[in-house]
């Protein structure tokens, strides 16, 4: 399925009016890139041999109902089409569904699709290393990007503690590996990078 090439797949689906076109177009990825998006099609094209359908764009949607009616504009010419989201890009997997996303789950993706690109990155990591998927967890939990355990270790004795005052020459002998261990077996998680607090 050459899902790529949006043109195609409308010319394909007969297109009727310029008006049409036009409403359509602020929502279909002409290229795919990493953006959330998913390819809608119908089970009833689906279970007469056709994929006819087309990528659409979750970052120009405002609302659950906007996104409905589109997809229902898209394939106007079946009377009642059943929508079948045969794939999706861009997203959590969990959030997808090849039925219908419900509204509180469309909601999470729009959400998720405001965030900047590196806010998305903390996002993921905290829910890959959480399986929470709350916006509001990932923020309020988040604490910085480090490249390791032991650099997050060394960053909190930098600022919580002056070692050279508190042991003079035996500074040098601090063991922060150790120290690193014992502030992720409990208190902290790290994962691809950033490190989330779990209290």
């Amino acid at each position: 399925m050459d899902t790529t090439n949006t043109t195609l797949a409308l010319q394909t689906l007969k297109l009727g009016s310029a008006e049409r076109e036009e409403k359509l177009q602020p929502y279909l990825v002409e290229h795919l890139w990493d953006q959330p998006a998913v390819y809608c099609g119908t089970y009833k094209k689906y279970n007469n041999g056709s994929l006819d359908g087309a990528w659409l764009d979750l970052e120009a949607f405002d609302s659950y109902d906007e996104f409905l009616e589109i997809c229902a504009l898209l394939h106007d010419d079946e009377e009642d089409p059943e929508f079948m989201f045969q794939d999706y890009q861009g997203f959590s997997e969990a959030w997808y569904c090849e039925s219908c996303p419900g509204e509180d789950t469309f909601d999470k993706i729009i959400e998720y699709c405001q965030l900047s690109e590196d806010e998305r990155e903390v996002y993921d990591a905290y829910y890959e290393c959480t399986g929470d998927d709350s916006f509001a967890h990932a923020k309020d939990h988040y604490v910085g990007k480090f490249d390791s355990e032991e650099a997050f270790a060394d960053y909190i004795i930098s600022e919580c503690y002056d070692l050279d005052s508190m042991m003079g020459n035996l500074s040098f002998y601090f063991d922060y590996e150790r120290y690193a261990r014992d502030l992720f077996m409990t208190d902290y998680t790290f994962c691809d990078g950033h490190v989330f607090n779990n209290y």
